[in-house]
């Protein structure tokens, strides 16, 4: 059954329209905390307490995480709109009308019925990206996706959040069969996102993930992979790794001219990873067993996009 998570607020009366992370002190939130990680991303409604007549705003929830020093969970949110003409007080009087037991609560949790419901109520259409997030998961369009587990086809998603992108994605390539070193977000400073190493086969991959539709590459994400090119490179050739190539991980591309003064500069050559590509090397991985060599993997590489087909011509349909 979907859910909506329902955040209060006594601060700003423009708190929830801007992407944010949320703190809450625990001892004041009675909600399986569990439970809302298991079902993220989720659709959610920011209200304010204190500027009652603030309208509440449709949110994705994105990320749940604890600080424990702070003994608090912070939500980090993206605003989608506002729920124009209708006062916060007027919202949560419907809400607990419906459900008095939610009175006085900061975060609680509405079933996707209850709350639209209440929606309907108010006259309130909600957003289809929000709305999109309250159906229930369709049958696969495509047959070979079947083999393929539901947290790999995350990746998919245009809500997931960047840290959980990141996670797949050196998932991914782990399952594979690659030694994976996992940057990003899980270490300070100006790192990748990972490299990828198949030590036996003589080769590495410097991979950045960017978790967005129709990405272009500027040139400040140019700048970055040149610089974590040049510095990985010399790390890599320590470890008697002759071989080193750059890629980009992105739902898909807008353009892939700037790849080529990636090369240029350091004299690397480089790959554009879909997500749904990935996926489908799993797929290939699964299906042929130990017909599925890693061997062949450096024949992708090229300065253009990975796309279905080029996975066939290499492991066959």
């Amino acid at each position: 059954m979907k859910e909506v998570l329902v955040l209060c607020t006594t601060w700003a009366p423009d708190y929830w329209e801007e992407d944010k992370s949320a703190p809450y002190k625990k001892k004041f939130l009675d909600i399986d905390i569990q439970h809302l990680k298991n079902n993220l991303p989720m659709a959610g409604i920011g209200v304010y307490k204190e500027h009652s007549s603030s309208s509440p705003c449709f949110i994705i929830v994105k990320e749940i995480n604890e600080n424990k020093q702070k003994k608090e969970l912070q939500f980090h949110t993206s605003f989608i709109s506002k729920m124009e003409g209708i006062p916060s007080s007027k919202f949560l009087d419907e809400v607990r009308a419906s459900l008095p037991d939610l009175r006085d609560r900061l975060v609680f949790v509405i079933s996707k019925e209850e709350i639209l419901g209440v929606l309907d109520k108010l006259g309130v259409k909600p957003p289809p990206e929000w709305k999109k997030l309250l159906e229930e998961k369709k049958l696969l369009e495509e047959p070979w996706k079947d083999w393929v587990g539901k947290r790999f086809l995350d990746i998919l998603e245009e809500s997931i959040s960047n840290a959980a992108y990141e996670d797949r994605v050196a998932e991914i390539f782990k399952a594979l069969g690659f030694e994976v070193e996992q940057m990003g977000y899980k270490k300070e400073g100006e790192y990748p996102d990972g490299i990828i190493y198949s030590k036996d086969l003589d080769f590495a991959i410097i991979y950045d993930c960017k978790n967005k539709r129709d990405y272009f590459l500027d040139a400040k994400d140019k700048r970055a992979m040149i610089n974590y090119v040049q510095k990985a490179k010399k790390k890599i050739k320590e470890q008697g790794i002759s071989k080193v190539y750059f890629a980009f991980v992105a739902h898909s591309y807008e353009t892939v001219e700037n790849i080529s003064n990636i090369e240029k500069e350091t004299s690397t050559k480089g790959l554009l990873f879909t997500s749904e590509a990935l996926l489908y090397l799993i797929f290939k991985k699964l299906s042929l067993g130990r017909s599925f060599l890693l061997a062949d993997f450096e024949e992708l590489v090229s300065n253009q996009i990975v796309n279905k087909e080029d996975i066939e011509k290499v492991w066959g349909k």
